[in-house]
Order: C-alpha cells, then sequence, then structure tokens
C-alpha cells in the first residue's frame, strides 16, 4: 500500500510539473487551459499585466480558464512570480466549489482583480458572476517581472495543485510592466 501511495504521490509531482494535477486518491485532475488579463501587447500579442495604465495606478483583471474533473469543494488560486516561485500571500483567495463560473462540462473560469496600489487582490475580487473588463490593446515599456497561476482543489477527501506555468504558446505567463499606454479596447472579455 505505501508502494502505490508513493507511486500515487511521484505521479502527482510529475503530472504537476506538466501543468496538469492529479488527487493522490483519484477523486480529481484539473490542468490550467489559459491565464488572460484585461491588457494584450498589440492585436497578437500576448496578454500582459501593468501597473500603471496611461500615467495612472490601475489594477490588472485576471481570469484563470481551467478543467477538472471529479468533486470540488473549493478552490485556492494564487499568483506565483516566475523570479522566486512563491505565493505572495496577498494574491490568494480561496473560493468553493459553487461560486465557480462554469464554461460548460468540466470547464471553469475564475476572474478577478489585481491591483498593484494595494499590492494584492481588490476586496471581493472573486465572485460568483463578476462583470468582466473589455481586452484592451496596449504598448508597454519597462518589464518589471511575470506571474502564473496556481490552483489547489480541495476535492472532500484530498487536495491536489496544479498551474499555469508550463502551459504552451505562452498562455500561462503573464508578463508585468511599470507603464502601459492604451491603443484601443475590443469587444473581447478577459
Amino acid at each position: 500500500m505505501k508502494k502505490l501511495l508513493l507511486g500515487l504521490v511521484g505521479l502527482s509531482a510529475a503530472l504537476a510539473s506538466c501543468g496538469v494535477g492529479v488527487a493522490p486518491d483519484g477523486s480529481g485532475d484539473g490542468r490550467v487551459s489559459q491565464l488572460r488579463t484585461e491588457y494584450r501587447l498589440g492585436t497578437t500579442g500576448p496578454f500582459i499585466g501593468c501597473d500603471n495604465v496611461d500615467n495612472a495606478v490601475g489594477s490588472t483583471q485576471v481570469s484563470v480558464y481551467f478543467s477538472v474533473s471529479g468533486g470540488v469543494q473549493s478552490v485556492d488560486v494564487g499568483l506565483r512570480g516566475n523570479t522566486n516561485n512563491t505565493y505572495d500571500g496577498n494574491y490568494n483567495s480561496t473560493v468553493s466549489g459553487s461560486q465557480l463560473a462554469s464554461l460548460g462540462g468540466n470547464s471553469f473560469r475564475l476572474t478577478f482583480d489585481a491591483n498593484p496600489a494595494t499590492g494584492g487582490f481588490l476586496p471581493q475580487a472573486i465572485v460568483v458572476t463578476p462583470v468582466r473588463d473589455r481586452v484592451k490593446l496596449v504598448t508597454a515599456t519597462n518589464k518589471s517581472g511575470s506571474f502564473y497561476a496556481a490552483l489547489n482543489v480541495n476535492t472532500g477527501s484530498a487536495t491536489y495543485g496544479f498551474t499555469s506555468r508550463f502551459i504552451t504558446a505562452g498562455q500561462g505567463n503573464v508578463d508585468v510592466y511599470s507603464n502601459c499606454t492604451v491603443q484601443s479596447v475590443t469587444n473581447e472579455d478577459v
């Protein structure tokens, strides 16, 4: 039994490094498919974060798109910096399974505002039916870092984690810039 448990823990760790998480007791699994923000660098560029927008401190709305199977009692979502790979305690929140915005089937979205002025998520940042911002096309200067989303799912009998860090085509990491200038607003939701 110990060997089986160690094998499952090892498998969970290996899958998590690929952006996939599996509960050690087999009660669920999940993966992030995309990490988006309200700012996009040009018409086809990556989604980015902005500390200052049009010369004013601005928050960045973030949406994490993910899928899970099995039970979901709650989801802890947090942002991790790519520099030191640790959570910023101010950028963590727990959401009950009933608060997840369903996209059909096993696909979900969490949307929240990250605010550099307060150094954390805005109060009541993750809500059941948030008003999602439109994607803004921007120019940016002074890259100051980058982040990815990390999720931990509580199935009721076990907890497992997965991140957006290793998903393909740069859709899992968001570069943050000190200064952004809005060029136009699209009809696309975050």
